[in-house]
């Protein structure tokens, strides 16, 4: 598969190349005033036709043909990763390029300061949750949850909100319950403490929603 994919990669990078040396020439001979004919670049049933005299009109109006069409505009992308070392931001190749990076660089410190105001991918991810109070022989201590222990939150360090965003505790998920598939549950039990300060009551039958945070992610 990655043998299959690689070759892909090569023969899109070679299809730019041809178009980009078509369109040179084109340019070229449009300037000495020779009439010259649509370019036509082929990639497998894919062709993507460039007007020597509309699409030439200026960088913009060909670039914006270019990318006009999925194929070319990946094949592009390719090409420049390939050949000038251009990535595209949500291409996972860069990923490497990136680590490389020196400390001092000025985008290792601007990546640093995303980080620590949790922008961009580094971003606080709130998710609506079920939450519950087990009988007390089951309630987790002040400050602690139970949480399913095959979910996302089992280990973490969590902040569960009200609905409204106003009150909030921190836990640590350290407790667990199974949660079979067929079957409703809450998806974080709190202590019966932490439950009032959290929603201003502890008198519900089955479970109320708020909102979780993970403060620790994996």
């Amino acid at each position: 598969m990655e043998k299959e994919a690689g070759k892909t990669k090569y023969y899109i990078a070679v299809g730019v190349a041809g178009l980009i040396i078509g369109l040179t020439v084109g340019w070229f001979l449009s300037k000495e005033g020779v009439k010259t004919t649509d370019i036509h670049w082929k990639f497998g049933e894919n062709e993507l036709s460039i007007n020597m005299e509309q699409d030439l009109a200026d960088a913009q109006t060909l670039l914006d043909k270019i990318f006009s069409e999925d194929f070319s505009r990946q094949g592009t992308l390719e090409w420049l990763k390939l050949n000038q070392n251009l990535y595209n931001p949500t291409d996972p190749e860069i990923v490497p390029k990136i680590s490389s990076l020196k400390y001092d660089d000025l985008v290792s410190k601007e990546l640093r300061n995303l980080s620590l105001s949790r922008e961009g991918p580094w971003a606080y991810q709130l998710d609506t949750v079920r939450i519950g109070i087990p009988p007390s022989e089951l309630q987790p201590r002040k400050g602690y949850a139970n949480v399913c222990e095959n979910g996302k939150y089992f280990t973490q360090k969590l902040r569960v909100l009200s609905l409204d965003l106003v009150q909030s505790v921190e836990v640590s998920a350290t407790g667990r319950y199974e949660c079979p598939k067929k079957l409703k549950y809450p998806d974080i039990q709190l202590n019966a403490e932490d439950a009032a300060r959290l929603l201003g009551t502890v008198n519900f039958s089955k479970y109320e929603q708020g909102m979780a945070l993970i403060l620790s992610p994996r």
